[in-house]
């Protein structure tokens, strides 16, 4: 098919059709060829990369061309260009280390440091104590996070870094499970001890992981690695590098954000309407409705983290309601959920209506439904929707849905953990508001409180979230990394500013981020953006008052302000105008910059309490 729209010159479509099996396809020689076909078409038609383009350097204590390749086609399915700079074998210490080595010249955004077992600096002696194996671990452990924090030092970069797989062979047999030296025990308390001790800029490439999902002998064949020092086989080649995109991707906002799900045949066993309360399959004793139950239990874990779950199912509320309601084998309960459609419109009406309710994109909506005609129809009606394949056995329902690695995350915040909460609060606020008899009592109700104050690294992971996630009131969609928020925070030459809410519905968290440049006697606005939870309710008018004001003791005459036109951010097209910014220029691009005098901005009255804290 790609072969054919190549010839036909259709460029666009074979680009589409090559990113969309690379999303499915896990076989080396299959992807091989997506990647020579994605070459072709770069070259035929160089305008078809993706609009964000990450800056990437890639080191090695193994040998790391085979990777390039695959990697950046796994970006770009992911949604991103990437230009590459590829260290020569095993020179990844010096590279990390050198301030003036060519990593740091280059200036990634992001480093992934590929290493093995083989590239370990010490191991224990046989017959080392507990201690003294404990010691080398906190030796070699500190080893890999100072390489870390050098190549951080010189590049503020965010760094990609493996633990370490088993070895493939046991010389002390089952006996080595006892010995505190044992080569594969000391290998588990070191990635155990990565993990602990990884600062927020180092991200933990969980090899030991992928080696345990798919085997040690598939992951690791020593032939490779003698003939070419090739870190992974062929086999595992493309879901490591799959897997390393998907940390990328998770950097700068790719994770998915809603989990829909049908109910008949996909989180119970049959079909409710027909089978009554009685009759469906979930909960222990049966083998079937023990693997819904479980799978249940996975997307609960999933819901605890942050993601938001949804019902679309064809059914009567009644019953769809009833095992929520009534059933004691239930693990998931209709509070879990934000948002509940059981009725006969067709799905991708009703996905809509989920995404448009919670005002997040449709491409943030992952959906998982058992029968393929409906995921078929999803795909054709609503391409930016990720629809999960299923098998016809729920027992594979858990692991397929965390195969695709759609809610990849590199931190979690405390946002997180309070989102279904959040979601659900707002929907109170909506129903106050749909019956106050004016909007300016309606806010009044509300009785809103704020802090506003500098970046702080206490609230970094979820500012830098925020950035990365905000689609609609995102006036220049700037995607940063961590590292680059906490550059932020420490210069002087920028105003930065987060906001938090909270009401007498509950706390919003942090919903509002802002940073601005000094240049001489003029404030130049980089990004803003907003939750659109709270849109609205004057957040934004609060917001730059206080801008304004920290501007004005400053010595700023003008504010300047620029808006960059996406497909997602049109409610924001007139922002500046409406707080008295006047239109300077529009851009061949749509890109429109205006600019406020400062001395003439009066400030707007808000129906919220701005406080040091809550």
């Amino acid at each position: 098919a790609v072969k054919a729209l190549f010839k036909a010159g259709q460029y666009s479509e074979a680009h589409h059709a090559v990113l969309e099996q690379a999303r499915i396809v896990r076989d080396y020689p299959a992807f091989a060829s997506l990647c020579r076909w994605r070459q072709r078409l770069a070259d035929k038609a160089p305008g078809l990369a993706s609009a964000r383009t990450v800056r990437m350097a890639l080191l090695g204590g193994a040998s790391t061309e085979m990777l390039q390749a695959p990697l950046e086609l796994a970006l770009e399915a992911a949604g991103f260009g990437c230009e590459m700079y590829r260290s020569a074998y095993n020179t990844f210490a010096s590279e990390m280390l050198d301030a003036s080595s060519a990593t740091v010249a280059f200036q990634p955004e992001v480093a992934v440091v590929v290493t093995t077992p083989a590239n370990m600096p010490r191991w224990p002696e046989p017959g080392d104590s507990r201690d003294a194996v404990q010691q080398v671990v906190e030796e070699v452990c500190q080893y890999w996070l100072s390489l870390c924090a050098q190549l951080h030092q010189h590049t503020q970069c965010e760094i990609i870094l493996n633990n370490f797989h088993p070895l493939p062979t046991r010389p002390l047999g089952n006996l080595g499970a006892k010995l505190p030296w044992e080569a594969n025990n000391f290998l588990r308390r070191l990635n155990l001890m990565l993990g602990d001790r990884a600062p927020a800029y180092v991200h933990i490439n969980d090899v030991e992981g992928l080696a345990a999902h798919y085997g040690v002998t598939q992951w690791f064949d020593p032939r490779y690695w003698f003939h070419a020092r090739q870190p992974v086989s062929f086999q595992c080649l493309v879901p490591y590098a799959v897997n390393t995109a998907r940390i990328v991707g998770a950097l700068f906002g790719s994770t998915a954000k809603c989990l829909v799900l049908d109910l008949d045949n996909t989180i119970w066993g049959g079909v409710v309407g027909d089978d009554g309360l009685e009759g469906i399959a979930i909960g222990e004793g049966d083998a079937v409705g023990e693997a819904f139950k479980v799978f249940q239990e996975y997307v609960l874990r999933l819901k605890q983290r942050g993601v938001l779950l949804a019902v679309c199912s064809k059914n009567e509320e009644e019953n769809a309601l009833a095992p929520f309601l009534k059933h004691p084998e239930m693990v998931l309960k209709r509070e879990d959920f934000v948002s509940f459609k059981a009725n006969w419109k067709p799905k991708p009406d009703n996905l809509r209506d989920i995404a448009g309710e919670l005002n997040i994109g449709i491409n943030a909506l992952v959906f998982v439904d058992d029968n393929p005609v409906e995921r078929e129809h999803v795909r054709q009606r609503l391409p930016e929707v990720k629809v999960v394949e299923l098998s016809n056995d729920p027992a594979d329902y858990p692991r397929l849905l965390d195969e695709t690695g759609w809610f990849e995350s590199t931190a979690l915040s405390a946002e997180d953990h309070q989102r279904t909460r959040q979601y659900k609060e707002n929907t109170q606020r909506e129903k106050l508001r749909e019956s106050a008899t004016d909007y300016a009592g309606y806010l009044a109700s509300l009785e809103q409180k704020a802090v506003i104050r500098p970046f702080e690294d206490l609230h970094l992971d979820r500012i830098t979230q925020l950035i990365n996630k905000s689609n609609q009131f995102n006036l220049t969609t700037l995607r940063l990394s961590r590292s680059q928020c906490e550059d932020l925070m420490h210069d002087s030459e920028v105003l930065t500013a987060y906001v938090r809410v909270k009401d007498r519905f509950g706390d919003n968290g942090l919903i509002s981020v802002f940073f601005a440049r000094h240049e001489r006697d003029e404030l130049h606005i980089e990004e803003w953006l907003m939750s659109c939870r709270v849109l609205k309710r004057g957040v934004e008018n609060l917001l730059f008052n206080y801008v304004v004001e920290k501007a004005r003791a400053q010595g700023v005459t003008s504010i300047h302000g620029v808006y960059r036109p996406t497909p997602k951010n049109g409610l924001v097209r007139e922002h500046y105008k409406t707080l008295g910014f006047n239109l300077v220029d529009t851009d061949q691009d749509g890109a429109t910059r205006w600019c406020l005098d400062v001395e003439s901005y009066k400030p707007f009255d808000v129906s919220i309490e701005l406080v040091e804290d809550y």
